[in-house]
Formats: C-alpha cells, structure tokens, sequence
C-alpha cells in the first residue's frame, strides 16, 4: 500500500481560489443534503429522509480511505485533480438524482418483495456517490495544504453555514428538483475555480457543465421529476391524474400539491385536496361561499363544539385547510385563532385560494389566521380560551424531519397538554384527534398533564369522552381517525348526550363516555392511576415529554424483535398506517446504525487485515485518530441536539435552519479560524478549549428549559438573538479541535490527514444514529451529557499526545 505521495503535495499555501473552491463545495455539499431529505421525505416517507445525513457522512469517510489508500490519486497535480474532481461531483449530482428515480425501492416492501434487497443497495450507493467525491475533494485539500488546515476549514464551514441561507431562497423557488441542479452547479463553479489556474481544458469542461445545468432549472419538476414510492397512494394518483392538479408549492419542509376533488361533497361544501409530500399527510380545503354559513359540515372537530351552548374564543393548533375554523364558524365562535406551521396552506386558504374557500378567511374579521408553531403561539399570550382544536396534527419538528429531525412531536408531550389545560376557560373543550393507535398514549398524556395542572382535581372520569370512525376495509381492526374530548370541569349527562347525537350523525362511534360502563382499554386507562397503567402497558402509553418528545414509539428498542421488525417492511400499500403503529423509526434508527457500523469496519479495518497492513507506523498517531473518531460522534450529537430542543423555542423550522444550523457551522469556522491564535500549543489553553466546550454543552443540556421559559412571551427577533448567542459560544470553541488534532499528527506518516478525515467521518455517521437512539431511550439531556463526555475523552487523547510529541499545530 502505498499512501498519498507527499511529493506531489503543493508547496506553499494555498491560493485564494483553493479556498473559494472548498467554501463552494461545502455549501453545494449540504444544500445537497438538505434538498435530498426533502426529496426523499416526497419519494419515501419521512422517516427514511434520516438516512441522508447518515449516507453524506459516510461518503465523506469513505472518501478519506480512498485518499489515503490510493497511490493514482497521489501522482496527481492538486489544481488539475480537483478540477476534475469538481466536474464528476457536479455530474454525478444530476446522473445519480435522475437513476435514484429508475430504482422501484419502496422500504416497505422488503419483506413481501425479494428484489427490494437489490433495489437497496443500488438506491444506497446512487445516493453515496455525489457525497464521496464531495469528501474527496475537502480530503485532498486539508491533506495537501495540512499547515493551512485552520483557515481552510473556516471556509468550509462557512460555506455549509450559509448554504442553509441557500436552501431557504432555493427550494421554495425552484422545489426539490431545482435544489438538486443548483447543488450541482455550484459544484461546477468549484471546479471551474480549481482548475483556473493551472487546468483551463478541465475548467472550460465544467463551465459548458455549467452552463447546461441551468437548462434543467427550466421546469425542473417535470424535467427532472422526483418518483414516488408505489405504496403512496396519493403520490401515484397525481402522476395518473395529472390533469386534476391545480398547483404545486414547495417551502424547506414540505411539498404541497392541490388537486380538484371529483366527488360531490354530502354536507355540500366541496372540497379541493391539499396533499403534502406526496401523501405523507392530506388536508382537505373547503368550498366556502357565504356567511353566515347555511349548514353544517361534516367533520369530526364538530364533536369539540357539541357540548357548548356558546362559543366564545377557538384556538386551532393546526388549521391546515381550514376544516376546523369552518366547524367554529358554524358554531358561532366569536373569534378564532387559527395557527397552521405550513404557510403554503395558509396563503393558499387567505389568498392563492380565495376564489374558493370565499370568505371562511379572507376579510373576515372573526378569523385571525398565523403561520407559526401553535404551542410556541399559545404560550406566548395570557389568555383563555373556550374550545382548542388539534385535528391529526403534525408538529413542526416532525414535519422538518429532513433536515435532521424523526418522529418528535412537540404538540404532544405532557408539557404541551399541560399548556393547554391552563389556557383553557373553567368549562373549556380540548379536542384532539389522532389515529386510534395512539389513543391510549393520549389519555395518559392528558390524565398526567391535568394532575399537574390541576391539583385536586385527580378523579377525572367525568372529562373524557372517547371516540373513533369505524375502521374501513384498508385500514383493519384500528380506525386512522379516533380522538378524545376533554373537558376542564367534567361533562355534564346533558352534554355527554349532545355528544352522542352528533357521533351518531357523523357516523362515529363512542369508545367511552362517563355515564356509562363500558369495560375496554379506554375505560381503564381514564380510571386507573397513570403509574399502574405505565407499570402493565409500558411504552405503549407512557406520556413523551419535552426531554423525550417521541409521542410515535409505542414499543421501544428493547420491544424489538425479527418478528415486529418483519412485519413493519411488509406493510406495502398500507405504509401510511404503519408510520402511527409500527416500530418505524426504531426499525430506521437500528438498521442505520448496523449499516454504518458495517460500512466503517469494511472500509476503515477490514482492508488492513486483508493486506496485513498497519494504518499508520507511529503507534501514538494510531491511538490518536480515536481522538478524531470522539470529535466526530460529539459534534454531531450536539447539532442534532440543538435542532431538536431549539425548535421548541424558536418555532418555524426556518428560524431553527438559519439560526441553529448556520450559527454552529459559521462560529465552529470561525473558532478553526483563531485556534492557533487560542492554542499557541500551549497545553493549559488546550484544556480550556475543551473544558468550554463541556461546560458549555451540559449547561445548554440541563438548562434550556428554564431560558425557553424566559423567553416564551417574547418577540421571535429576540428569540432568535439569544438563541444565536447561547449556541455561538459552544460553537466558536467546537471549531477548534479538528485543526489542532491535524496540526498534531505525525509528519512520519504521509496521508494521515485522510485517514483522520475518513475516521471523523465514519464516526459521525454513527454519532448522528446514536444521539436519535440515545434521545428516544434516555432523553436529550443524555445525548448533551454524553457528547459533552465525548469531548472530556477527546481531551484526555489531546494532552497524551501532547505529552508525547512537539506541538505542531495548524497554521493559521
């Protein structure tokens, strides 16, 4: 084996185009990753869209045992190799994006459809390859300018930082296929910018490249058109009913298509069909033509309603297509509040749409329509309300779930329940519909949060009632459509009674209600202890929190067997069912991180037991790379983290991207930026560094929710302000462990760098999977303390190899 050859390294620094090319090809790097968890949240389901991160990672250290084994690659001048590197990235971008669409996998249909094990690894590797040769391009840059590697890093970190900025402006205008040729074109402009210099035939080549990418950002969608899964019903409608669809709207967290419906609504409101990525939910918008509004609509939220003589202030957590303000309405509602996370249904109810919903928003005075996260709305004012409607909502986290997010459900954790009792009137109505699954977690959640909320008011039999749709052919012994009504005070016989006609004339059918003895699971779940119920059903019903804001997992990893896991990819076209009842994102998370173990004993251990090779011939330089494998899973750990608890505070997924994402990568460049400055290969600052970070991960870990609290009712520029402040201070210091570890590699053995790059990589890839597993187990706190754990031992490493060898760190 022979390592990348030193002789060919560039002498002196790098120029000014090297480093514009390394902050070119970062941002395309991670724009590509976030446009592919949206894409794929379209084609797949959202919980697979995870697997881009873990698949990005994986490439990027793949790439660096591909550098460091090859002995072609080190004969290579740099500007000619990147250039070139450059060109196939880009290309691949688009060739890779377009035969991913060729490939029929459909993940739950695994276990049904032997060929899907074919599909998988071709899928994998289509998705692998553009994020392979971005790693290779960084990788030969850090290793051949390895003195410069401080300032080279800032720019690559500042160049992912603002491709957040890029991801906002670009797929909204140009939806997922668009995002994907703008991230091959900016990698184009990388290499046309790596080889100007010395390679002007390889840089013309890529500007033709170039230039023709933009010929596919001309009706994108159809040029390039994202394939949808044969198990999404409503994904596979559109593209056989093409002439149904009215329009097509992307944001950073969501596809929105409208469609007419051709049936004839009963309750005579018709209806046009609002379906988000590609059926991963649906919603349906109303035909609304006067008010007052001459009859009632048939929807399930009018069971909220029901009980009340008179309606005085609604809030909605979820309006969506604006079912539940059209049942408010009906009930005559003095005002509504109505707060969907998803401003494309928003503008297309208030104004795109207007023509059709008429005046159910628009000019009307009783409606005041928001687009924010409804908790983080809710708990921003003081005041009561005498209905809050949740109809099937979907949290802003999880709707995000793209951009590093899975199944957590903000809107339902005890803390969230909680916060709507206490917003609720004396005799005020909490509705919530969920899937009839889920129920059970649901009453629990709720019996917990009224304990907490309303001491002495423990016997709550009298403020439940319990109701689902009877379950079609399709969907089996459990209705996708159950809910519960609460009430604050407890129902009235009279009111129990009201209910039950309207059940009757929507066609439900009560579960539970108090006046009567109905012996089920609902029954004794309202009426037993919530610790009892925990002790004998587990998993199943205990309330998420705040701290675990998984309301989903119903099972838990231990509960995993070949059995659940088997019946959970076999699901087929009832997919959509699964994603509330089956162990999904157990099954996800487990399978990811066998496949990233697997993947880093291939390529990082097998290869040198095959060839009876040593990686490297210092034994203190090989005990070090554990260093860069600690500061892989840490950093990792920690962005997932903070995406995840600061979307509670900061609401939109927008505000968590731009402040969260960019502050990290901005401030961890910068921090590379002045590690030397801080360093000055003195060991005391060495531990400084580390003790910052530590200190300042396990503070951010164990006291966010009090300064969330502190901040609840105030602006969301001062939120995003202080938020940017707390996570910029662990940032800067977060930025300088890599560099420093470079700097302190051996010299003796040529390619190390690579083989540090490749080490950080494989391990952040299995960070990413753990800090998920770790959060669903043992809570957010946990993954904070253990990545602040993960940085103590990186310093312990740091200070052996300090007292081991002469400090050489990076040039700055």
């Amino acid at each position: 084996m022979s390592p990348v050859d030193s002789s060919r390294i560039s002498p002196g620094s790098p120029s000014k185009l090297i480093y514009f090319g390394i902050f070119l090809t970062a941002m395309s790097t991670l724009l590509l990753e976030f446009t592919l968890t949206r894409v794929l949240s379209v084609s797949l389901w959202y919980h697979f869209a995870f697997m881009i991160i873990s698949v990005a990672l994986l490439g990027f250290g793949i790439s660096g045992v591909i550098l460091f084994r090859s002995k072609s690659i080190g004969k290579i001048p740099t500007g000619k190799l990147l250039s070139i590197l450059g060109t196939i990235y880009g290309f691949s971008v688009i060739a890779c994006f377009i035969l991913i669409g060729k490939v029929p996998f459909d993940p739950f249909s695994l276990m049904t459809d032997s060929m899907q094990f074919v599909y998988l690894p071709i899928y994998y590797l289509l998705i692998t390859i553009p994020f392979l040769f971005a790693g290779l391009i960084i990788s030969v840059i850090l290793t051949r300018f390895k003195s410069d590697v401080s300032k080279l890093y800032f720019a690559d970190l500042v160049g992912a930082g603002l491709a957040c900025v890029a991801f906002v402006i670009v797929i909204p205008a140009l939806g997922g296929s668009g995002g994907i040729v703008a991230a091959a074109a900016i990698g184009f402009l990388a290499a046309i910018l790596f080889g100007y210099e010395s390679n002007k035939a390889i840089s013309l080549i890529a500007l033709i490249f170039f230039l023709l990418s933009f010929i596919f950002l001309i009706d994108a969608e159809n040029r390039l058109p994202i394939k949808v899964t044969a198990n999404k019903i409503y994904g596979n409608y559109m593209e056989l009913r093409p002439d149904l669809k009215i329009r097509t709207d992307w944001n950073t967290f969501s596809k929105v298509d409208v469609l007419m419906d051709e049936e004839k609504a009963q309750d005579g409101y018709d209806t046009y069909l609002a379906v988000i990525d590609a059926g991963n939910a649906t919603t349906t918008i109303p035909n609304v033509k006067v008010l007052p509004l001459p009859n009632k609509s048939a929807d399930a939220s009018n069971m909220a309603f029901a009980s009340k003589d008179s309606v005085g202030r609604v809030f909605i957590i979820g309006s969506a297509g604006g079912g539940e303000i059209l049942s408010g309405l009906y009930y005559g509602a003095e005002s509504i509040t109505a707060v969907e996370i998803n401003g494309i249904l928003n503008d297309h109810i208030s104004n795109n749409l207007a023509y059709w919903t008429g005046p159910l928003v628009k000019d009307n005075k009783k409606v005041k329509l928001i687009t924010d996260d409804a908790r983080t709305q809710l708990t921003s004012k003081r005041i009561q309300y005498d209905v809050i409607v949740s109809a099937h909502t979907i949290s802003s986290s999880a709707v995000s779930s793209g951009a590093m997010s899975m199944v957590e459900n903000y809107i339902l954790t005890k803390e969230a329940v909680a916060d709507y009792i206490r917003h609720l009137e004396w005799d005020g109505i909490l509705y919530i519909s969920r899937p009839e699954t889920q129920l059970p977690k649901l009453i629990t959640t709720l019996k917990q949060a009224r304990y907490e909320t309303s001491k002495g008011l423990e016997n709550s039999k009298k403020s439940f009632v319990v109701f689902r749709r009877p379950p079609g052919d399709f969907e089996g012994e459990k209705s996708f459509l159950g809910g519960i009504i609460y009430s604050k005070r407890g129902f009235s016989e009279k009111e129990v009674l009201d209910m039950r006609r309207e059940a009757a004339s929507l066609s439900l059918e009560i579960l539970y209600d108090p006046t009567l003895n109905q012996p089920n699971i609902y029954s004794e779940l309202i009426e037993s202890p919530v610790d009892v119920s925990i002790e004998k059903y587990g998993a199943k019903v205990e309330p998420a929190t705040d701290d675990k804001p998984f309301f989903d997992q119903n099972i838990g990893f231990g509960g995993l067997t070949f059995a659940g896991v088997k019946e959970t990819f076999s699901q087929d076209d009832k997919a959509i069912l699964a994603l509330k009842d089956k162990p999904v994102a157990e099954t996800t998370m487990a399978a990811i991180l066998v496949q990233s173990l697997l993947a880093a004993f291939v390529f990082l251990i097998l290869p040198f037991i095959v060839t009876k090779e040593k990686y490297v011939s210092d034994k203190g330089t090989r005990s070090f790379l554990v260093y860069f494998s600690l500061l892989g899973i840490a950093y990792i750990m920690m962005q997932i983290a903070l995406i995840q608890k600061f979307t509670l505070l900061l609401g939109q997924p927008v505000y968590t991207l731009l402040t969260v994402v960019s502050t990290m990568l901005i401030f961890s460049g910068l921090g590379s930026w002045f590690s030397k400055k801080f360093f000055s290969g003195k060991k005391i600052r060495l531990n400084i560094i580390f003790l910052v970070i530590a200190v300042s991960i396990l503070l951010i870990g164990f006291l966010n929710p009090y300064l969330f609290s502190a901040l609840t009712r105030t602006d969301i520029w001062l939120r995003v302000v202080v938020s940017a402040v707390v996570i910029a201070v662990p940032s800067f210091f977060m930025g300088m462990p890599f560099p420093i570890g470079i700097g302190m590699l051996s010299d003796s053995d040529k390619g190390v760098t690579a083989l540090a790059w490749a080490v950080n990589g494989f391990f952040s890839v299995i960070g990413s999977v753990l800090a998920i597993i770790f959060a669903m187990t043992g809570g957010f706190r946990f993954v904070f303390a253990f990545a602040a754990a993960c940085y103590l031992a990186a310093m312990f490493f740091a200070m052996k190899r300090s007292g081991n060898a002469v400090l050489k760190p990076a040039k700055a």
